[in-house]
């Protein structure tokens, strides 16, 4: 048994008002339809077929062609209906009748990996003949005729349709083939069809997730950016199986703390670092000196495969109590600092088509008292991950930030002495979780590192 999977990209974006179709955006970065790409791709599919729009299928071949998946993929053309395409997805496929058929919009990019197992694997061990995935409605539902409220009914028997949804290959073939004989080809969704014209079809809802959306308009790109900014890495998460043995990793305030945990765990997994930082001579607020550390450390290691920015400063206070200059340091090492750093570092990583990380902290997400500054700084960290990730996209270079939960290092020590420091993450916590990023396909993304 096999498992085969068909992804919706036909869509025009009318409803989002783009010049050109939403799954061509880009989010943090990477277009929306090579999110999904890889987010199916990473669940162990056996094969995809990508039904694309009929006017964009050079488009979606090249980038099929560029995302290097290690998993067969073949581009066709949609139809008029979404059930149109869905048909001619399954006409596509070199699938058995006993074989798993899962469908998903192109434009749901965020999709989780347990949420695709826990969709796949009642029809792969016989207990369904189709799976929807569902999720729980937390408003009132109302139903409303010519204006007029008819009814209230009781939310709790009634979910959120997602995708994937999952399917026999035969029970999804005999329902459109039903469907097209009955004319009945305007379904907004799959197990309609199978409901519909399967009698006996055992569909099993299943849990989804919130953060499963479907982009349809420009709120809900808003939206998903911010989720992609709430990501959780957890300690002993693997995101891809890539290698950095013999990686040339520059560690960017690595004489310490977070920075040399980093530089340590490189070196362990078979990578060669270079460290600099205020110790060895380094000024991140200059760009000068920047440029000449990063132009050294490229040429000790022959070029530069990743570079990771932890340099940072924090100081506690009230703004009003604060010395000017103070607050300025603050704000030009940890972001001017990071941009130093991202304009000496890109030609090297533009040669190698590398990554770069920078440091955010888990208070970029609001303000902070006493640490205005240092809140301000690390939200513009963020954005900066984001901007460059767009920005460095058609140069092959990743970009992300890393999120850590308090941590104990020896600039936090220095700002909370008092501080229980046993509820902390530790500087090779860290590490680890950064060293799993460099692995990964990522860009764009703010990853927050907790420890539970």
């Amino acid at each position: 048994m096999r498992v085969h999977a068909i992804l919706l990209a036909g869509g025009d974006g009318n409803r989002f008002g783009a010049d050109i179709p939403k799954q061509f955006l880009r989010l943090a970065g990477e277009e929306i339809l090579l999110r999904s790409l890889r987010s199916l791709a990473d669940t162990g599919v056996d094969q995809m077929v990508v039904v694309a729009n009929a006017g964009w299928m050079d488009e979606t071949r090249t980038l099929v062609d560029a995302a290097g998946l290690r998993v067969p993929v073949r581009v066709v053309a949609g139809g008029e209906t979404r059930n149109d395409s869905t048909r001619n997805g399954l006409l596509a496929l070199a699938a058995d009748d006993d074989d798993v058929v899962l469908v998903h919009d192109a434009v749901r990019p965020l999709l989780p990996p347990d949420v695709v197992r826990r969709a796949i694997e009642p029809v792969a061990q016989g207990a369904a003949d189709s799976t929807d995935t569902v999720i729980p409605s937390a408003d009132t539902l109302v139903v409303v005729d010519d204006g007029v409220v008819v009814d209230i009914p009781n939310r709790a028997r009634y979910r959120r349709g997602q995708t994937p949804q999952v399917f026999r290959k035969r029970v999804l073939e005999q329902a459109y083939e039903a469907a097209a004989a009955a004319g009945d080809m305007s379904a907004t969704d799959d197990c309609t069809l199978v409901l519909r014209h399967v009698p006996g079809a055992r569909i099993l809802a299943v849990p989804g997730d919130e953060v499963n959306i479907k982009i349809t308009t420009k709120l809900d790109m808003v939206m998903a950016d911010r989720m992609l900014q709430m990501r959780t890495l957890t300690l002993d998460e693997e995101l891809a199986a890539g290698t950095l043995a013999g990686a040339r990793v520059l560690v960017v305030g690595g004489t310490n703390g977070i920075g040399r945990a980093i530089a340590d765990e490189v070196e362990r997994v078979g990578g060669r670092t270079a460290v600099v930082g205020r110790t060895t001579g380094m000024n991140v607020r200059d760009a000068a000196s920047v440029r000449g550390c990063v132009d050294g450390a490229a040429t000790q290691l022959g070029g530069l495969d990743h570079v990771v920015v932890t340099a940072g400063v924090l100081r506690v206070g009230r703004v009003a109590d604060s010395q000017l200059d103070e607050l300025a340091e603050v704000i030009d090492v940890n972001l001017m600092g990071a941009l130093n750093v991202a304009a000496a570092a890109h030609r090297y990583l533009c040669a190698s088509r590398g990554s770069f990380t920078v440091f955010a902290s888990s208070s970029f997400t609001r303000g902070r008292a006493d640490y205005v500054a240092y809140s301000a700084s690390k939200a513009g960290v963020v954005n900066l991950a984001q901007g460059l990730a767009e920005e460095w996209h058609a140069d092959g270079i990743r970009v992300n930030a890393v999120s850590p939960e308090r941590t104990d290092t020896p600039m936090r020590r220095r700002a909370f002495p008092h501080e229980d420091h046993e509820l902390l993450l530790t500087a090779p916590d860290v590490a680890r979780a950064t060293v799993a990023l460099l692995r990964s396909d990522l860009t764009g993304q703010v990853l927050d590192v907790r420890r539970h």
